[in-house]
């Protein structure tokens, strides 16, 4: 019997005898069993329900949803309205396009983030320097040019930059990765911005034009800089990087790492008329005028013509009266740097001297015409 599986204690205080204890037991311990289940089917039943279920279950519906949104080209997922926009990227479509520049994009947001650059608006002002920013991840980005953080390292080169944009940018030049080149010298690009720019070089158009003195430029940039000098509290960069070896300075560290080059040998360009290496293509461009004898920069004044640019400008002082470079010893001026570093020489008797009479002179060119004086036939 069933009763004989409990103590006669407890049956007393259950309240059961001998005689219909086992029916009412056995009906006491069937209900309970019927009490038990029903309350772990209910729990289950609460868990099948429960926030966290509905929302995996959604998350489900979602992931089956996004089944039919797969691009046939990458087979990305994405959903319906994404997906739209995601396969403009393949297909070249840009159906928004810019009022101002006409420059194209793949959706109305793309658009909106590109109209900030026509906006003559700054709203967020650097605290160290006042420069301004249209953007606060510009501002934020400029801000590391004051703490020096340059996170994203080459590590092909070990040139190292703020914005892992481009750096990613930089190593498809090692790689020589470009989406697009110039039909004329093959020169890669990665916007169609920098191939219409650069084709500007060759055709000579200069579409950015100053809207206060008219100066038009080739690139964008170069006018933002120009713009920068009709501020009446504009201030030239300081050229705080100086070269090791003959102390001239730049306000780049790229300018001054090209410059370097040029005393160093590490020359990448050779003039192929007459051998003569130089540190970039630029100055190669410069260069090879001197045999060609084009001089494309000319005086609006006087109308000579320069090779260069830098020539130029240093020409026009003789029509301002600028004299930007001062003797700190005798307060002499002087239109150009390299005139002022042989004037200094005067100071300390020259650094040219004669083998013969041993006199010092500030320049090869001076001794050079002296030592025609001990040789006539020199």
């Amino acid at each position: 019997m069933i009763l004989d599986l409990f103590p006669e204690d407890v049956l007393r205080i259950w309240g059961i005898d001998s005689g219909t204890g086992e029916f009412i037991l056995i009906s006491l311990l069937s209900r309970s069993a019927e009490n038990a289940n029903s309350d772990s089917v209910g729990k289950k039943k609460r868990r099948l329900t429960s926030p966290k279920r509905e929302n995996h279950t959604k998350k489900e519906r979602n992931s089956q949803g996004k089944s039919c949104n797969k691009c046939e080209f990458c087979g990305k997922i994405f959903t319906r309205c994404k997906m739209l926009i995601h396969r403009r990227i393949h297909t070249g479509e840009r159906p928004f396009a810019c009022s101002v520049c006409g420059e194209a994009f793949v959706s109305k947001g793309a658009l909106t983030v590109h109209m900030v650059i026509h906006s003559e608006k700054r709203p967020f002002p650097c605290d160290i320097c006042n420069r301004r920013f249209k953007r606060a991840f510009e501002l934020k980005d400029h801000k590391k040019i004051h703490t020096g953080e340059k996170n994203h390292v080459c590590d092909i080169c070990g040139y190292s930059c703020i914005q892992r944009t481009n750096l990613v940018n930089h190593r498809k030049r090692h790689l020589n990765e470009y989406k697009l080149r110039c039909e004329i010298c093959e020169k890669g690009f990665y916007t169609n911005t920098e191939l219409q720019e650069h084709k500007n070089g060759h055709t000579g158009e200069k579409p950015f034009q100053c809207d206060i003195c008219g100066l038009a430029y080739r690139y964008r940039y170069r006018l933002t800089v120009h713009k920068k000098k009709h501020d009446p509290d504009y201030k030239p960069p300081e050229k705080t990087h100086q070269c090791e070896i003959c102390n001239k300075t730049y306000s780049r560290k790229q300018v001054l790492m090209s410059h370097v080059k040029s005393h160093t040998g590490e020359s990448q360009c050779t003039c192929t008329i007459c051998g003569k290496a130089v540190s970039s293509k630029d100055y190669l461009k410069i260069h090879v005028r001197t045999h060609t004898g084009e001089k494309p920069n000319v005086c609006d004044v006087c109308g000579k013509a320069f090779i260069s640019k830098k020539y130029l400008k240093i020409h026009q002082r003789t029509h301002t009266g600028e004299r930007p470079y001062s003797c700190e010893q005798c307060g002499k001026s002087f239109t150009q740097q390299s005139s002022l570093i042989v004037h200094r020489r005067s100071h300390t008797h020259g650094q040219y001297a004669c083998d013969v009479c041993n006199k010092g002179f500030v320049s090869r060119s001076v001794l050079v015409t002296h030592q025609k004086i001990h040789n006539p036939g020199f």
